[in-house]
């Protein structure tokens, strides 16, 4: 019996709920009330939440084997970072959590379930956010092979993410940066952060120049690849979007320093007997490109030096933005230099750092008096 008045007048409900179909462990809500309505009212409210649809036309394929399906959907049209990072949330976050589940007899609950899962372990909302998306992509596949009609994922809300304050460096900041650096034995160092900091580019397009990208004529950065490192093994891939594929105008004074590193780099290689041409990354200075590691954790020991707080190495890139902002260039020549595929995007992530023009319009205001 699902509703059981007690000696003082209270309700127990107790309803059977059958199994959970993630941990397939017996489900039984049971909760005391004061009123019958309220029980009536709680007894409906738990056969809602748990009622289940039982017809589909493929429920057999596991938890396991749609994951598997969706992978190898990365692995052929994502790229290879990608379906890394796909396969390692799935392992640590996914797998545990999903392999006994009864596929079918998901729905919305088990999901908000397991998105409070994910809170309770004490992750960061952007994280929970980035589980979720990849388990909603999952479960489209699951709606794609027949298993289920509708993602149980469908209109579970993404947690609010706090927007981090973004941190960059002024031009006198950079400047005590580079002050602080070593020229006789970190020279590359000084090449690489200067480069970033005057063009804006990502890290991993950093990686991948090489020589032959760099016009010297024109004095323009091609930029159409990116470098990454996945388990040791470089890989070179198209940069972000379509629109990264673009080319930078840089300064004369940092093509200079391009060409002294050039020179510097061929006798380093010669010194190591590695042959050296314009196929040579240009941030190389041994036999294989570096990794975005050695530069991120560069700019600490650099700033431990002084008293110049630390900043990320992709805040170079806000650093550059902030500079052509100061600089009064407009929203379409920062959004070409950084390669975004609109221009609203590069007014939502920078649109805070452009000055606030109410004062001046108010003051023209003054006109009319």
């Amino acid at each position: 019996m699902a509703i059981r008045e007690n000696d003082d007048g209270t309700f127990d409900v107790d309803v059977s709920a059958g199994t959970n179909p993630i941990t397939q462990e017996r489900r039984r809500p049971r909760k005391r009330v004061n009123t019958r309505v309220e029980a009536e009212e709680l007894e409906y409210h738990y056969k809602q939440k748990y009622r289940r649809k039982n017809e589909y036309t493929n429920p057999n394929l596991s938890f396991s084997a749609i994951k598997n399906i969706y992978l190898d959907d990365c692995k052929l049209h994502g790229k290879p970072g990608y379906a890394e990072n796909q396969n390692y949330i799935i392992e640590k976050h996914l797998l545990s959590y999903f392999k006994k589940s009864n596929i079918p007899k998901i729905v919305k609950d088990d999901i908000k379930d397991f998105q409070q899962h994910l809170i309770n372990t004490g992750l960061s909302n952007k994280s929970i956010n980035n589980i979720m998306i990849t388990l909603k992509c999952i479960f489209d596949v699951a709606v794609e092979e027949s298993v289920i009609e509708q993602n149980p994922c469908k209109n579970v809300k993404n947690l609010s993410i706090k927007q981090k304050q973004m941190k960059f460096w002024t031009p006198d900041q950079f400047k005590e940066f580079l002050s602080l650096i070593d020229e006789e034995k970190e020279f590359l160092f000084k090449v690489y952060y200067t480069t970033a900091y005057f063009t804006g580019m990502r890290c991993g397009e950093l990686l991948a120049l090489n020589w032959d990208d760099i016009d010297k004529f024109r004095q323009e950065i091609n930029v159409h690849k990116s470098l990454t490192y996945i388990k040791k093994q470089i890989i070179i891939t198209e940069p972000k979007t379509k629109n990264s594929i673009r080319r930078i105008s840089i300064n004369a004074k940092l093509l200079a320093l391009l060409q002294e590193w050039k020179l510097k780099q061929q006798e380093l290689f010669e010194k190591y007997q590695i042959e050296h041409s314009n196929e040579v990354h240009v941030f190389q200075y041994r036999e294989v490109p570096p990794t975005k590691d050695i530069f991120s954790r560069r700019i600490r020991t650099i700033c431990s030096r002084g008293h110049l707080a630390p900043i990320r190495q992709h805040d170079l890139r806000h650093s550059h933005v902030a500079l052509l902002i100061h600089q009064r260039e407009d929203y379409t020549t920062i959004k070409e230099r950084l390669g975004h595929a609109s221009i609203t995007t590069t007014i939502d992530v920078y649109g805070h750092l452009f000055p606030n023009k109410q004062k001046e319009t108010a003051d023209k205001l003054d006109d009319f008096f």
